[in-house]
This record gives structure tokens, C-alpha cells and sequence, in this order.
């Protein structure tokens, strides 16, 4: 299946995202900042990128804009998932060129749907 980071500050976000997409077939990797998930994202180049916005060192939209801006990761794909429901953090996220908007808590199921079909329509 596909290979997965998750850049996310909380860990029990890891937890459940890890054992719920592994057991769905996904390689999880993860990372709980900014900077380390800049470096992850570059040596690990997933198929999927999961991303809070309110992280310490570096915000969600930092880290979407500096991806986007490096040859080497602006073609991952990335999902925002976060716990900011306001319309203005939606549209900042998508004019940063996401794919996805996702609102915490997130079903684990409809979040593992939206990860399939947004992969098998290929990218």
C-alpha cells in the first residue's frame, strides 16, 4: 500500500493513526515537528503526508509552504489534519496547494477512505 509521515506534536495522534493505518496495509512513519518532519519528508519521500498546524518550532502552514517550495518534496501530496475549523485556516491551507482538509478528532475510517480513494485515483 502506500508509505505514510505523519507530522503531528501529539502523540497519541501517532498511536492511533500508526496502528489504525498499518493494520489497513500503510507503512506509518512519523515525526513531531516541523523541522524533523522536513527531513523525513525529504529522505523518506511518502506517498502521503498527514499534517497538524499547531505544532511547537514550526506551524503546519510553514512546514506545507516550505515542502511545496523544495523540488525534492513539492510533488507529496498532503493532507492538513487538524483541529482549526475556522474557513479562513481552510483556504490558507488549500491556497498552500494540500489536497486534503481534514478536522480533528478524525474518524480513523473515513480518514483511511479518503487516503484510498485520493490514492487510487492516482495522484
Amino acid at each position: 500500500m502506500a508509505k505514510i509521515l505523519l507530522i503531528d506534536d501529539d502523540e497519541t495522534m501517532h498511536l492511533i493513526c500508526r496502528a489504525y493505518l498499518t493494520k489497513a496495509g500503510h507503512t506509518v512513519e512519523t515525526a513531531f515537528d516541523g523541522p524533523e518532519g522536513l527531513v523525513k519528508a525529504e529522505a523518506l519521500q511518502p506517498d502521503l503526508l498527514l499534517l497538524d498546524i499547531n505544532m511547537p518550532r514550526m506551524s503546519g502552514f510553514d512546514v506545507a509552504k516550505k515542502l511545496k517550495e523544495n523540488p525534492a518534496t513539492k510533488s507529496i501530496p498532503i493532507f492538513m489534519m487538524t483541529a482549526l475549523k475556522q474557513e479562513s485556516n481552510i483556504q490558507r491551507s488549500y491556497g498552500l496547494g494540500i489536497e486534503e482538509y481534514i478536522t480533528k478528532p478524525a474518524n480513523m475510517e473515513h480518514l483511511k477512505l479518503r487516503i484510498d480513494k485520493f490514492l487510487q485515483s492516482g495522484k
